[in-house]
This record gives C-alpha cells, sequence and structure tokens, in this order.
C-alpha cells in the first residue's frame, strides 16, 4: 500500500500495529495519546520513516538500534516514561528535530553531541541535574527547552554561547545566576522564574519585563563551591553571584588593559578547540601548568563583553559594573561585563542618560 502519512492518534492502541509494516514508501506516522510501552524491533525496519510521534503514551525506553531509523529527522516522544536514553543516540546522525519533555530522564549521554544535524531539542519537564559539556558540538542547534527541571543550577556557557542558538528556555529551574556568554543571535528568552537569581546581565535586558520583579520570594541556594566569586551591591546590600571562574573584577573607571596574561592564553588555547574538541584531548589536562585551566577551557568563555559590537569572550579577570534603570520603578539589578576599560567607556556614553552606576564590593560569603 501506498500512503507517506498515518494519523493513529488517540486509537487506544497498546502496541504499534503490524499493519504499519504493509505501508511503503512510509515517512510520517502519528501515535500520540495511546497506550504503547514499546517500540517494537520490526519498526526499525521501515527506514523510510522521517517522522514519528509517539508523545502521551507508556514508554519507558527507546530501543539500543533505533538508529537503525537511518532517515528519521522528527522525533516526539514526549509525555512518557522514559528513564534513559541510549548511548547510540548520537548514531541518529539525520536528526533534526528531538522532543523528550515530560519524561524520567535525569542525565543525558555524551553522545548527544554527535547530533551533527540537531536544531531544536526539548528537554523540559525531566529530572535533569546537569547537562553535559558535548551538548555545544550540536553546532546546528537553534532551539533549547530545559525549562522545569527543578535540579539544574548551571547551565555551562560553551552551550549557551552556541553559535546558532536563537530560542533558550530554562524557566523554574535552579539556576544561580543567568549564563553570561550567549549566542549573537539569541531572540528568544525564557529563563528569568529562578528565585536564586539576585541580578540579570545586560545582554538579557531587552527581554526582561518589569513584570518579572514580581516573581516569588527568592530562595537560598541549593548549592556551594570554593570558587564562587561574590560582590555586594551597596544601595540595597544584595550580594551578587557573579559567573563560575570569576577571579578578579575591575571597576569603572579603572586603568585599562589590567586583563591577565593567564586569560590571553587560554583565549588562545580557546582559538585552537575550534578545530577540536579540547574535552578529547586526554593529555591535555596533564599538559597544563595549572589545574583550572583545563576546566575553564572545558566550560567555555565566563562571559562576553557587554559592548555589543566587541562581545569579546572573558575568562576569569574583566571590568565590571552593577547599574539600575534612570526614573524606572524596577528594582533589578543589571549587570555588564567588559573586556576593556575603553568599553565600558564606550557602553557608558551609549545608555549614561538610561542607566546609572551602582557602587558595589567584593565580598566573602
Amino acid at each position: 500500500m501506498n500512503k507517506t502519512t498515518l494519523h493513529w492518534s488517540y486509537l487506544n492502541f497498546k502496541d504499534v500495529p503490524m499493519d504499519l509494516y504493509l505501508y511503503e514508501d512510509l515517512e510520517e506516522v502519528y501515535l500520540k495519546e495511546n497506550f504503547i510501552t514499546t517500540i517494537p524491533k520490526w519498526l526499525l525496519n521501515v527506514t523510510t520513516l522521517k517522522f514519528i510521534h509517539l508523545a502521551g503514551n507508556n514508554l519507558n525506553a527507546l530501543p539500543e538500534e533505533m538508529y537503525l531509523l537511518e532517515n528519521l529527522e522528527f522525533l516526539d516522544v514526549s509525555n512518557n516514561q522514559i528513564r534513559e536514553l541510549p548511548k547510540t543516540i548520537g548514531l541518529m546522525d539525520r536528526l533534526q528535530r528531538f522532543n523528550v519533555s515530560g519524561n524520567e530522564l535525569t542525565e543525558l549521554p555524551a553522545e548527544i553531541g554527535a547530533l551533527k544535524q540537531l536544531e531544536e531539542l526539548n528537554l523540559s519537564k525531566n529530572h535533569l541535574k546537569r547537562l553535559p559539556i558535548q551538548l555545544s558540538e550540536c553546532q546546528r542547534l537553534h532551539e533549547l527547552n530545559l525549562s522545569d527541571n527543578v535540579n539544574i543550577w548551571h547551565i555551562p556557557e560553551r552551550i549557551s554561547y552556541l553559535p546558532s542558538l536563537q530560542s533558550l528556555s530554562a524557566d523554574r529551574c535552579a539556576l544561580i545566576y543567568l549564563p553570561v556568554a550567549l549566542s549573537k543571535f539569541l531572540n528568544h528568552v525564557r529563563i528569568f522564574h529562578n528565585t536564586s537569581i539576585t541580578h540579570v546581565p545586560m545582554i538579557y535586558e531587552k527581554f526582561f519585563q518589569t513584570f518579572y520583579d514580581n516573581r516569588s520570594k527568592a530562595t537560598p541556594m541549593s548549592v556551594s563551591h570554593d570558587s564562587f566569586f561574590w560582590v555586594l551591591e551597596k544601595e540595597t546590600n544584595t550580594s551578587l553571584l557573579l559567573p563560575f571562574g570569576t577571579r578578579r573584577i575591575f571597576s569603572v573607571p579603572s586603568l585599562d588593559n589590567q586583563v591577565t596574561l593567564y586569560d590571553d592564553c587560554i583565549r588562545a588555547v580557546q582559538y585552537l578547540g575550534r578545530f577540536m574538541p579540547l574535552w578529547e584531548n586526554v593529555a591535555l589536562k596533564q599538559m597544563l601548568p595549572e589545574k583550572y585551566i583545563y576546566d575553564h577551557i572545558v566550560n567555555g568563555p565566563t562571559a562576553r563583553c557587554t559592548m555589543f559590537n566587541c562581545s569579546n569572550p572573558l575568562y576569569t579577570t574583566y571590568y565590571f559594573m552593577a547599574v539600575k534603570r534612570r526614573g524606572s520603578t524596577s528594582k533589578q539589578i543589571f549587570t555588564c561585563y567588559f573586556c576593556s576599560n575603553h568599553c565600558a567607556n564606550l557602553w557608558l556614553m551609549d545608555n549614561g542618560k538610561k542607566y546609572y552606576q551602582l557602587d558595589w564590593e567584593v565580598c566573602d560569603l
């Protein structure tokens, strides 16, 4: 039988009907809101399939051989009970859109970074605690949804810095600060409903609305680390946690060119990393003279220069400002990060009428 699309949703199927195997040239199949518990092995022989929609079933796993569907571009298995993804997920090299929201995932396999064609990834409403840094190898990823993973406290900057990323959602997670290294092409952000966050990097200002000031009461941070870097903002006596990896910051105005040689070296090594993922170089960690260098290289830039026309990557030292909007009822503190005093002054020339600086001092908590 010749038919390219089957609509078999809402039919109370407990299994994928064998009749599906009879359709030649089948490309799309909709099996939403049934009671299907497994993806049968015989289905993996229907290699013409490009689109499978299995949302709202009773799946608890994906088969290891899922990659045999060599032409699959769209896979929706949202709202099931899947607890883990097979490591062979990375072999599905034509997959472009993957929705695994509303499941029971606690972690992702590192092999997900091999999905070079992946454009949309929905991981919302799971139980993830962290994201594998290898996800940053999905260079075509333009939509990432992490919302309602209540244990995620940090988005690796290398992931938020993905070159094609246009949409990032991470509402109702446990983020302790917002990543400051963002893709230049980002045009949709839903990330402000994280109640441990005390300040908003200026790079998010165009997405921020005053109603976010009325978020639920701030909650204490659920994690701690020896390398956390805190600033006390003096006007409201608020402690601000700066991006992970920060070691030293400079006020504005200040002497120019104070960024350290250490940062220049990391930037140079990162440039080489464009040609080979550095975490795949096992010997690198042993060769580097300081143990923190490897972590900085793997995680990626701490921030990007707030001066948009510059956008230089920042690592451990940078020029810092905390500001508020002039004449606004908003209590929100915005933060700015610069590669040089020169960039900071240029930004102030363009924005000094809209914002005023807040006094701050480095503090220990």
